[in-house]
C-alpha cells in the first residue's frame, strides 16, 4: 500500500507495519527513490497521531493560546481528510 498524504509525503505499508515516509524527488545510483522515513506505526491510528504531532511541530506559534489553535487545526485538518 502507497498513499498520499499530502506533497511528497506518503503512507506505506509492508506485511507487518505502516511506515511514514517523505520523498525528496532525487534517486540513488540505481534509481531508487530517495525519502526521509519520519516513523513504523503499529497501526494506521497511530500513524495519523503521529502526522497530527509533526504537523503541531511545524507551528510558528508564539503563545500557548496560539499553539492551542493550532493544534486543534491541525486535528481538524487531519480528521476532515479522513472521513469519506
Amino acid at each position: 500500500m502507497k498513499v498520499q498524504i499530502e506533497g511528497n509525503l506518503y503512507l506505506e505499508s509492508d506485511d507487518m507495519q505502516f511506515i511514514i515516509k517523505e520523498y525528496n524527488g532525487k534517486k540513488d545510483a540505481t534509481g531508487r527513490e530517495l525519502y526521509k522515513t519520519h516513523g513504523y506505526f503499529p497501526s494506521v491510528q497511530s500513524a495519523v497521531k503521529h502526522l497530527v504531532k509533526m504537523k503541531v511541530m511545524q507551528s510558528t506559534a508564539q503563545t500557548l493560546s496560539e499553539l492551542h489553535q493550532d493544534a486543534l487545526r491541525i486535528e481538524q485538518y487531519v480528521e476532515s481528510q479522513l472521513t469519506v
